[in-house]
Parts: C-alpha cells; sequence; structure tokens
C-alpha cells in the first residue's frame, strides 16, 4: 500500500507479508537437529559432483557437434554448484510462494538461471550453444542428478 501526502512525496510503503517470509527460514533453521543439515550437506555435495558429471557428459557432445570445445570443462562443477545453491537457498528458497502461485514461471526462470550461468562460465559458446546446454543441463541436473544424489546417498551412514 502506498500512502501519498498532498504534496505527492512518498510517506510509506507496506510490502506483502505473505510473499517474502523469511520467519518460515529461521523456524526451519531452529526447528531441525543437525541431522538435517549433515543431510542437506552431503546432498549438495553429491548432487553436485553427479550434476557436474552430466553437464561435462553434455558439454563434450554438443560441443563436438557445434564446433566449440570447451577451454576448462572443470569449471561445470562450479556453475553446478552455484546453481545448487540458488535453488537450496538462495533466490528460489526465497521466492517460491511467488513462484508456485505464477504457474510455470518457476520453471522458466530455473532455466534462465542455468542459461546465464552457462554462458558466463563458458563465455566461448555461442548464444544458441549456451541456451541448449542451459535447458537440458537443467533437465538433467534436476531429474537424474536429483535421483542419483538420493540413490547414492542412502547408502551413507551418518
Amino acid at each position: 500500500m502506498f500512502f501519498i501526502s498532498r504534496r505527492q512525496k512518498l510517506s510509506m510503503v507496506q510490502l506483502p507479508t505473505n510473499q517474502f517470509d523469511l520467519e518460515a527460514f529461521y523456524d526451519l533453521a531452529g526447528s531441525q537437529g543437525f541431522e538435517y543439515w549433515i543431510g542437506l550437506g552431503v546432498n549438495t555435495i553429491l548432487s553436485t559432483i553427479i550434476g557436474g558429471i552430466i553437464l561435462i557428459i553434455i558439454i563434450e557432445l554438443l560441443g563436438k557437434k557445434f564446433g566449440e570445445a570447451p577451454q576448462n570443462p572443470a569449471r561445470a562443477f562450479l556453475l553446478v554448484l552455484l546453481v545448487n545453491l540458488i535453488t537450496f537457498f538462495g533466490l528460489l528458497g526465497v521466492g517460491i510462494p511467488v513462484l508456485t502461485q505464477i504457474g510455470v514461471f518457476g520453471l522458466v526462470v530455473q532455466a534462465l538461471i542455468w542459461i546465464i550461468l552457462v554462458k558466463l562460465f563458458f563465455s566461448e559458446f555461442s548464444i544458441l550453444h549456451a541456451v541448449i546446454i542451459g535447458v537440458i543441463g537443467y533437465f538433467a541436473t534436476t531429474f537424474i542428478a536429483g535421483l542419483l544424489a538420493g540413490y547414492i546417498g542412502g547408502f551413507l551412514v551418518f
């Protein structure tokens, strides 16, 4: 809500409280035991390793088709780690109430994050190559890496 005085100056702005409820994060952090946070860390590490391997395979296969080889394919691991951190804790963690109300917008935002980060980490790729790798990488690491990380994580005892 905006309250404007007669001089047309903005005197008060009130943001909607149900959209970005940070109190839920504080409750989550305080209510979970240490096992939850260890499990989240193990899941982040496993999904980064598995997702990085999947992304390197995708980059190498599409690099041969487009004739653009990456200078340093190991940057794929850093890219996947950054995407995992953004997904788990960052923009998507805070904006989930907004994104669920809009529908497929959440998927589009995640794919755009992938495309932008692929272009930033692998600047030698053309924009079409970055878009294809971003979209394929998003779906592959979301479904395949998540499945494999959960499967492998089940064998770890902590």
